[in-house]
C-alpha cells in the first residue's frame, strides 16, 4: 500500500471517529483493516422499509462501506445492510452522486448518505427503486422523514490561532404581526433561514456579524443592509 494512500485511510479514519463521537443519531459499529479500508454503521434516523405490501417507519439502519484500492480516484463503495425503501438505494449500492470529488472527505459521504436515509435528499429522474420514486412523487409534501441536520459544528479548539475571531451571534428578532409596532424597514436587514426557510430580521448594525435562527438554531452571517 503506497505512503500517500496510508496517510488518506488514516485521515479519513480520524475525521470520521470525530464526527461520529459529536453527532448523536451516528454509530460507528465496527471496522476492517488497520487503517480501515472497511466500516459498519448505524444510523438512528426515520425512513421506510416495505414489509410485505405495507411501508414501515423504521428507525435504525446499517450500512456499510469499503474504500476499494482505487480509493480516492474513485468514490468508496456504499451498501445498505438493512432493508430501506428509497428512489436511490437498490439492495446492492447506494447512488452517492455521479459527481465524485477525490477531495470529499469519508465523513462528508457518511452525511450525504444520512440525509438520503432521512429522505432529505432523493433523485427520481434516474432512480434505483422506480417504484419509491414514484411513491416520493406522490407524497413530496412529507419529506423529509427526518429533518435533523448531518452537520456538526466546528468546536472552538479546533479552529486555528491564525483564524480571526467571528463575529458575536447577535438575537434575531421575528416578524411582529401587523397590529403591533411597525417596524423601521430602512434599520431592518431582512434574511432567510438556509435550514429551515424562515425569514429573520436583524437590526441593521448587525450586518457581517452572525445570527442564530430563533426557530432551528442555524447560525448564519448576516448580509450588508
Amino acid at each position: 500500500m503506497s505512503t500517500v494512500r496510508l496517510r488518506r485511510l488514516q485521515s479519513d479514519f480520524e475525521k470520521l471517529q470525530d464526527y461520529v463521537r459529536r453527532h448523536p443519531r451516528i454509530k460507528l459499529l465496527s471496522t476492517q483493516g488497520d487503517p480501515p479500508e472497511s466500516y459498519q454503521l448505524e444510523y438512528r434516523l426515520r425512513s421506510l422499509r416495505r414489509v410485505d405490501e405495507d411501508l414501515k417507519e423504521v428507525k435504525a439502519h446499517q450500512v456499510e462501506i469499503t474504500l476499494p484500492g482505487s480509493y480516492p480516484r474513485l468514490p468508496p463503495l456504499c451498501r445498505m445492510l438493512t432493508p430501506i425503501f428509497h428512489p436511490n438505494i437498490a439492495p446492492h449500492a447506494i447512488c452517492i452522486g455521479d459527481h465524485w470529488s477525490a477531495g470529499e472527505p469519508l465523513w462528508g459521504i457518511v452525511a450525504r448518505i444520512g440525509e438520503m436515509i432521512a429522505y432529505q435528499s432523493y433523485n427520481t429522474k434516474s432512480p434505483l427503486n422506480g417504484e419509491a420514486a414514484r411513491w416520493v412523487a406522490e407524497n413530496e409534501e412529507r419529506l423529509p422523514l427526518d429533518p435533523v441536520s448531518m452537520i456538526v459544528e466546528e468546536r472552538p479548539d479546533e479552529e486555528q490561532e491564525q483564524k480571526p475571531k467571528p463575529p458575536p451571534v447577535v438575537p434575531v428578532t421575528t416578524p411582529k404581526p401587523p397590529e403591533e409596532k411597525i417596524i423601521d424597514l430602512e434599520r431592518v436587514i431582512t434574511l432567510t433561514c438556509p435550514e429551515c426557510r424562515v425569514v429573520l430580521r436583524v437590526g441593521a448594525g448587525s450586518a457581517g456579524k452572525r445570527a442564530r435562527c430563533p426557530k432551528c438554531r442555524t447560525i448564519v452571517t448576516v448580509p450588508q443592509a
